[in-house]
C-alpha cells in the first residue's frame, strides 16, 4: 500500500488514541502525530531502493550484496522483514522513546519510569499506527516477498493475498479521511451534543474498518502475483478502472488529478 494511505492509517489510530483520553490539545496533537510516524515507519525499510545506498549505507555497513539484491530477498533488513513483524514495532516504539528521553534530559531531569509513564499513550498510538500498517500490507500481492514477515524471526510470511493493488487505492484512502476528520470534529461536537466520546471514536474506527474490508474483498479484478513475474502495466490499469467503478467519474477525476500532482506513488 502507498505511503500516504500508510500514514493517514496512522494518524487515524492516533485520533481513536487521542479522543479516548482526557487529554489537552497539544497532547491529543503529539498522539495523532505519533500514530502517523507508526504508520509510516515499517518502510524504512525500503530505503535500499534509494539510487545513493550502495555508496552510503551499503558502503558503511560493508553490506555483501546490492541495493536492488537486498530489497527483494528475505534478509532481517530487506522490505517486508524485520520491520513489518510485530516484536519490531514494540522494539522500535521503545527506542523511539528512549532517543526521545536522552534529548529530553539535556534540558530537564526526569525519572526514567516517570517518562515512559507519562508516554504510554505516544507508545500505544505509535505501536497501533504501525499495526495498521502492517494491516495495510496484508492484502497486497506476494510478489518475491509472499506477504510480510509478521512474526518474525520466524521465516514464515503472512499475506500476500492480492486482493488490492500496491496503490490507486482511493477508495480506501477516502474512508480513513472521512474517520479522521469525524474524530477530530468530535471534541467540538461534545460541547454541543451530549454524546460519550470514547464510544463514538470506537463506533467511527469499527465502521471505518468494516467498509475498508467490504471494499477489499469486493474488488472485481484479482492482483495476485508472485515472484517478480506480473503484467504489471495491466494490473496497474486494472486498479485505475477499478476506482473509477468504485467512486464514479467526478470523484475519481478529482482523485487522480491529486494523484499525478504527486511525486510519490499514491
Amino acid at each position: 500500500m502507498d505511503i500516504l494511505t500508510h500514514a493517514l492509517s496512522g494518524a487515524a489510530i492516533g485520533t481513536v488514541v487521542a479522543n479516548y483520553n482526557q487529554m489537552s490539545s497539544s497532547r491529543k496533537a503529539k498522539t495523532v502525530l505519533a500514530g502517523a510516524v507508526g504508520g509510516t515507519f515499517p518502510d524504512i525499510d525500503a530505503i535500499s531502493m534509494w539510487s545513493g545506498f550502495d555508496r552510503t549505507l551499503g558502503s558503511l555497513f560493508n553490506l555483501e550484496h546490492s541495493a536492488r539484491v537486498i530489497y527483494g530477498s528475505k534478509f532481517w533488513y530487506s522490505h517486508h522483514a524485520f520491520f513489518h513483524s510485530l516484536i519490531g514495532s514494540l522494539l522500535v516504539a521503545v527506542l523511539f522513546l528512549l532517543l526521545i528521553y536522552i534529548v529530553m534530559r539535556k534540558y530537564k531531569t526526569i525519572p526514567l519510569l516517570a517518562y515512559f509513564k507519562a508516554s504510554s499513550v505516544f507508545f500505544i498510538a505509535f505501536v497501533l499506527g504501525y499495526w495498521a500498517h502492517l494491516a495495510g500490507d496484508l492484502p497486497t500481492p506476494s510478489s518475491v516477498w509472499g506477504g510480510i514477515s509478521l512474526f518474525w524471526p520466524s521465516d514464515n510470511y503472512v499475506g500476500g493475498y492480492g486482493k488490492i493493488w500496491w496503490w490507486n487505492n482511493y477508495d480506501i484512502f477516502l474512508l480513513i479521511l472521512f474517520c479522521v476528520i469525524l474524530n477530530l470534529l468530535l471534541p467540538a461536537i461534545s460541547k454541543y451534543v451530549r454524546i460519550r466520546s470514547r464510544v463514538c471514536t470506537i463506533s467511527i474506527a469499527t465502521i471505518t474498518l468494516s467498509l475498508i474490508l467490504v471494499q477489499i474483498n469486493t474488488r472485481h479484478y484479482n492482483y495476485s502475483y508472485a515472484g517478480n513475474r506480473s503484467n504489471y502495466t495491466q494490473m496497474e490499469q486494472n486498479s485505475k478502472l477499478e476506482q473509477k467503478r468504485i467512486l464514479g467519474d467526478r470523484i475519481y477525476y478529482y482523485m487522480d488529478k491529486f494523484d499525478k500532482r504527486l511525486k510519490i506513488n499514491f
